[in-house]
């Protein structure tokens, strides 16, 4: 029985080293294809050095794959593979898109804005489904699809297929990171660890990730599927993602029409703006116990009163 266990063990390693070398040989063919036609001025110049450091980079860490592996270091050995998966996703994904051109499409709200004009009749569609794909996949900035968007349909329009486009694609990285996600992480790291890690921050994500989404500082398709991995519930996180977007999406929307980029006094309030938000959410991270013992007292103080 034993040796049967040895040589079972022995084979599903052998298998998981010939997929993290061909995982590791398409990383480094996809990575050398993006770096040879991107069309960034130090790439374009630097692009055979360049391929060399990310082909080493990548057999590094497949080497370091291999080694956890042998070394029986299971938390460490999924970990770098999941890096190698990603990676390796990302290096397709980018290849694509600049086959497709549509890294030319997404590069300014101008640009972007003639893309939308070309669907005709299709164009409020294809402002929402670019929305859900933002937040899901697409390296699009929110502001410039929503300037874009502002542009096209006017201030009120752009809000709504903005809205509608950006809580649907929350809603799926959000199921992704309960469904997908959290099977990845308990892979990675043990289901005991995970839930050792959920049962601390219980009750403090709610708040800390809804701050993070009122700011627009945060990437929202990580939050998303972070929010996914948290105890969050799913009535909660519909409730917050609608109520976050709207406030920043309108103000997004609105907000160019009052405050513009192209005067002194302008960039003075986005930059007074800006430092206003980094303030608020210091202030949060260091005080999140307090803040959340206030919050807990005065909703219980509210049923107590509807009582």
């Amino acid at each position: 029985m034993q040796k049967n266990e040895n040589n079972n063990d022995i084979k599903e390693k052998i298998i998981f080293i010939s997929v993290i070398f061909l995982m590791t040989i398409g990383s480094i063919v996809f990575s050398i294809l993006c770096l040879n036609g991107s069309n960034i001025s130090f790439i374009c110049k630097n692009s055979l050095l360049l391929s060399i450091v990310a082909s080493l980079f990548l057999i590094l860490l497949c080497g370091l794959t291999v080694w956890f592996i042998i070394k029986e270091k299971e938390t460490l050995s999924k970990t770098v593979f999941s890096a190698n998966i990603l990676i390796l996703f990302c290096s397709i994904l980018i290849f694509i898109f600049q086959k497709t051109g549509f890294f030319e499409v997404i590069k300014s709200a101008e640009s972007l804005q003639e893309y939308l004009e070309s669907s005709g009749a299709w164009m409020p569609f294809m402002s929402i489904f670019l929305q859900y794909l933002q937040v899901i996949i697409l390296p699009i900035p929110s502001v410039v699809s929503t300037v874009a968007g502002v542009a096209l349909f006017g201030p009120f329009y752009a809000l709504l297929y903005s809205l509608v486009g950006i809580i649907l694609g929350s809603f799926t990285g959000f199921l992704i990171g309960r469904k997908i996600g959290h099977k990845a992480v308990a892979w990675m790291i043990g289901k005991d660890a995970l839930e050792k890690w959920q049962n601390k921050l219980k009750g403090k994500d709610n708040l800390f990730l809804t701050i993070m989404f009122l700011l627009p500082m945060f990437p929202d398709d990580i939050l998303c599927f972070i929010a996914g991995l948290s105890s969050m519930s799913t009535k909660y996180f519909l409730c917050m993602i609608t109520i976050s977007r709207l406030i920043t999406v309108s103000g997004t929307c609105y907000s160019f029409n009052f405050i513009p980029f192209n005067t002194w006094w302008g960039l003075l309030i986005w930059g007074v703006f800006a430092l206003t938000i980094i303030l608020i959410f210091i202030f949060a991270y260091k005080n999140m116990d307090k803040i959340q013992q206030k919050l807990g007292k005065y909703f219980k103080s509210f049923r107590k009163k509807d009582k």
